[in-house]
């Protein structure tokens, strides 16, 4: 569907829902709903919390829901910086640098390693804040190099991802495969701005709206409206 399209089957939608006793909506008001939808749709089919239980990737269905959200960025030498910020030789990789897109959740990462002159893809160690220091003191933790192979922890640090080495391997690229933020659906005469999720999941995104604003507004019909949501996949 178009944006004007959505707008339409969200107005509908609501008009079956409460038998024509809408207030009338703005188109930006219609905008701002449909795009907390969105950002709710894609939240609840990426971590499972639905109807169905799964999360992305758990079945077909849940891949092509969010299949035009994924993304691949390498991050290379030149926007890896050295850092001592949790454990000395480490490297930063700065989230920021990926172009084009909004990073928004990871799906799988990899780095390339470089031990003395030959460079092999590997994967991360992931870990926390607080679980680090654990790891760093564990002398058979999977980032000290044994036997030509070694994996850097991965931590999460506001807008940079901190890869930490034990100082016999360098890290020369990091390699995220993410969700990209959905783009914001906006009403213009000139140049609207579409729902960039798949054509399949436009329907329940628009349900999913409406359910919203009933809920918003506290209309009676709301409980049956939401019950129906829930039956949807």
């Amino acid at each position: 569907m178009t944006i004007a399209e959505m707008h339409i089957a969200l107005k509908l939608e609501l008009d079956k829902t409460t038998a024509l006793e809408l207030p009338a909506f703005e188109p930006e008001e219609f905008d701002l709903w449909l795009n907390l939808a969105i950002k709710k749709f894609v939240k609840t089919r990426y971590s499972g919390v639905n109807i169905k239980g799964k999360s992305f990737e758990q079945t077909q269905k849940r891949i092509d829901d969010l299949r035009t959200l994924v993304e691949h960025a390498i991050i290379d030498s030149d926007d890896l910086d050295p850092s001592t910020t949790y454990a000395p030789n480490s490297f930063v990789a700065d989230l920021s640098s990926i172009s084009g897109s909004t990073y928004w959740f990871a799906l799988e990462e990899a780095t390339t390693i470089d031990i003395d002159g030959t460079t092999s893809k590997v994967g991360v160690v992931e870990s926390t804040i607080d679980e680090v220091r654990r790891m760093l003191e564990n002398p058979f933790s999977e980032h000290i190099l044994h036997y030509g192979s070694a994996k850097p922890i991965r931590i999460f640090d506001g807008d940079s991802v901190e890869l930490i080495t034990d100082g016999n391997y360098d890290v020369t690229e990091y390699h995220l495969t993410f969700l990209k933020q959905p783009v914001e659906v906006e009403t213009d005469d000139v140049s609207p701005v579409n729902c960039d999720l798949p054509e399949h999941t436009h329907d329940e995104i628009v349900r999913m709206a409406a359910n919203m604003i009933l809920e918003n507004i506290e209309q009676p019909r709301y409980q049956t409206h939401a019950r129906e949501i829930a039956t949807m996949e």
